[in-house]
């Protein structure tokens, strides 16, 4: 016969049921006649201890639903330790007080009740820092787990960031650009060498670092978006609506390029139908990057979901606010969540 592991619905029931046993035998002891004390101490012990582990299983599920420990750790800790405490010796002095009165028909003298306290103290205590001491360990190491998962995927994803812009494709269209130019205006031309020198120059130098500022990742923008707008002349359409003088934000690095790179290569952008590419601050801690909806595939698969996760995974390591991704008939945008230096944690950087 093969047997199968007691789930925590299982478990409950069978300590339940223990409970219930022990119970129905001290009060069948407590109307037999002689001496019965210590098996009564004995059936005791294991309700009591039934009791403990189901009461203060119920305060912990309710607590996680109301005080969890991501929100506030140390007030759910103090609220746990206080609740479950309390509960712990009203259980162990109720249920002795039934004992004793059921047994020898007189309540526990002051002097029983001190002991008995006293001896709850010293087994709860321990037993809280044990159990405490196990879930913070637990806890701990599921992050330390999910936080180096993060980090590879973060290093794997500004790997494959740095690798767009070495691209052959793209250096060869600008190139061609820059040659076109050369020969009509000699001025311009300059202005277009400036801004690919720029695009490289800002690849180089943050390409070993966690964040940049949101200004200066704005200003490789333009850099970036410059280059494309001389190829596609009035077929792209890019506004960046972002004030000076805010307090410094922090983003990972190439991130909003990639959203506006993917925008150009997945979306259809013609004269007539020019492809409108807006970057814009909304609630100050969040900068959105929208872009009219026009795909040149109408297949979902074409969508640009991989880009996507890449930018997700990115900001995951940093921020616990997630990227917002909307879409509607007439624009898909993506909201960032702008980072500030002292709200990330020195061990990720």
């Amino acid at each position: 016969m093969r047997l199968t592991g007691i789930g925590k619905g299982g478990l409950q029931l069978w300590i339940t049921a223990l409970a219930l046993l022990s119970l129905g035998l001290l009060v069948v002891l407590a109307m037999l006649p002689g001496d019965q004390e210590y098996m009564a101490a004995l059936l005791w012990i294991v309700v009591v201890l039934a009791l403990l582990w189901l009461g203060n299983r119920f305060i912990h599920l309710q607590l996680n639903q109301h005080a969890p420990w991501t929100g506030h750790p140390l007030r759910r800790f103090l609220i746990q330790l206080l609740s479950s405490g309390l509960y712990s010796l009203v259980c162990i002095n109720a249920s002795y007080y039934v004992l004793k009165t059921m047994l020898v028909g007189l309540p526990p003298s002051p002097e029983q009740v001190l002991v008995l306290n006293l001896y709850g103290l010293l087994f709860i205590i321990p037993v809280f820092s044990l159990i405490f001491g196990f879930y913070f360990m637990a806890r701990w190491k599921e992050a330390f787990i999910q936080s180096e998962k993060l980090r590879e995927e973060n290093l794997r994803t500004r790997f494959e960031s740095l690798k767009t812009h070495i691209d052959p494709h793209f250096l060869f269209n600008n190139l061609n650009v820059l040659s076109s130019l050369i020969e009509i205006d000699t001025r311009e031309a300059q202005q277009f060498l400036d801004r690919f020198a720029d695009v490289y120059r800002y690849v180089l130098q943050h390409r070993d670092e966690e964040l940049v500022e949101l200004e200066t990742e704005l200003e490789f923008i333009q850099a970036y978006t410059f280059l494309f707008q001389r190829r596609l002349n009035r077929q792209l359409q890019v506004s960046v609506d972002v004030p000076s003088g805010l307090k410094p934000f922090y983003l990972p690095p190439l991130s909003v390029q990639m959203l506006v790179e993917n925008a150009i290569k997945h979306n259809k952008a013609t004269e007539a139908s020019p492809l409108a590419i807006e970057i814009y601050l909304e609630a100050e801690h969040w900068l959105v990057v929208r872009n009219t909806f026009q795909p040149k595939h109408k297949e979902a698969s074409n969508l640009p979901k991989v880009g996507l996760d890449n930018i997700r995974k990115r900001f995951a390591y940093f921020s616990p606010h997630p990227v917002v991704v909307e879409q509607d008939e007439q624009y898909f945008t993506v909201k960032l969540p702008l980072l500030e230096w002292n709200s990330v944690s020195s061990e990720k950087l």
